[in-house]
């Protein structure tokens, strides 16, 4: 699947790739620091209110925050280009800090976080010159 990568000043660079919950277009950004893959708890209560909401008691660190509760939907499909995967359990989390950053950086808003969980499970390969990446089926 095709990818952005978009050059973040200084010396940075973030990967975006598009992808879909149901149908509805989201933009997911590609974070190989992430150990789990989450959404934005705003997109979903908006978009999505019929998905059960799983609460844990296990606290959760991410975005510089902790998280005293950790709160996670199974989403029966989402697609990452041309990958779909279904009834996949992703955490919740407020990804608004995200996206202000973004925002005044002219940059847009993003939906998802795909992170370590999915990258391995699915023998991630990104391809920074050819801007693809690659998950296996198992």
């Amino acid at each position: 699947m095709k990818l952005k990568i978009q050059r973040i000043p200084p010396n940075g660079s973030h990967i975006f790739v598009a992808g879909k919950i149901g149908t509805k277009k989201v933009l997911c950004l590609i974070d190989t620091g992430a150990s789990k893959s989450v959404v934005d708890k705003k997109f979903i209560s908006e978009n999505f209110s019929n998905y059960k909401v799983i609460q844990t008691e296990h606290s959760t660190t991410g975005l510089g925050a902790n998280y005293t509760n950790s709160e996670f939907v199974v989403i029966p499909e989402w697609i990452i280009g041309d990958f779909t995967l279904r009834n996949h359990k992703t955490g919740l989390l407020d990804l608004s800090v995200v996206n202000t950053a973004y925002t005044m950086a002219g940059l847009k808003p993003i939906t998802i976080i795909i992170g370590g969980d999915i990258l391995l499970k699915y023998q991630s390969v990104i391809d920074y010159k050819k801007k693809v990446l690659r998950l296996m089926k198992k």
